[in-house]
Order: C-alpha cells, then structure tokens, then sequence
C-alpha cells in the first residue's frame, strides 16, 4: 500500500534518515549526518508557511519535498527546499507523483509560483525540466564564502 500525505514533526526522523542515504549516495556524495540532516529539516519544518509531502509504502517513508511559501509582489510563492527519493525507487515517477500532489494543494491554498535551486545539467535538473519548470534567464543564484 503506497500514499501521499502531509509532513508533520513526527516524520522528521525518519525523514532524515532517508535524506542522509539519498545525499550521501551516488550523484551528490555529501557528508551528512544524522544530526546535520535533522537539523536541515528541522529548519525547514519550523519556517513559516511549511508546507511537505511525503510518500509512503508499506508504512515506510520513502520520499518528500519539504519547502514553505512567502508573499511576494506579483503572488504567492513556494521555495521548493528539498526533495529526496530513496535511491531504489529513484526514475519509477514517485517524485513526480509527489510534486503533482503537493501542487495541487498549493493552488488550494493560493502559491501561483514554485521556486527552487538545483545543480545544472545532471538527472535533478532533467527530473524539473521533465515536470515543466524552466531555467529563468532574469534570475542568477549567486554565492559568496565568508
């Protein structure tokens, strides 16, 4: 058995457990922690405006997108923060399911635009273009190490 339903607190362990083999696995490579993944969504979770969805199978987690929206001028916006598939399932159309889900809520609740960052030119980048979002040429994500 296999649903789509809301994050609430009591999913953030877990949550950040499979976040931790996700990034930690091949492409990305990362080095998280149980700790520094519960922290990271932990973040997420308490900023206001939270809005996830997870997917479940067989009573296990195993997918989400964690992100919350803010007023801007021309709408409401959600900043996509995260969104992870165990590595297993990865390319069967979960994360689409997901996000399909999670934008069908967001109209509900009045978001007119979904925002995000990913790495360019690998398969997260192709997975969004595959759903229909877009590179903006009059956006540029920058970076300054302090």
């Amino acid at each position: 058995m296999s649903n789509i339903i809301s994050i609430k607190n009591e999913h953030i362990s877990k949550c950040s457990e499979l976040y931790m083999r996700v990034f930690n696995a091949e492409p990305w490579n990362d080095k998280w922690t149980l700790d520094t993944a519960y922290k990271r969504l932990n973040d997420i979770y308490i900023a206001p405006n939270f809005e996830g969805t997870l997917y479940m199978e067989d009573g296990e987690i195993k997918g989400a997108i964690f992100g919350n929206y803010e007023q801007f001028f021309d709408g409401i916006h959600y900043n996509l923060r995260e969104m992870f598939i165990d590595n297993e399932l990865q390319g069967k159309g979960i994360g689409s399911k997901l996000l399909n889900q999670l934008e069908e809520h967001l109209r509900t609740i009045g978001v007119t635009t979904i925002i995000l960052f990913t790495s360019k030119g690998n398969k997260t980048s192709k997975f969004y273009l595959k759903n229909n979002f877009s590179e903006w040429d009059s956006m540029a994500m920058m970076g300054k190490d302090i």
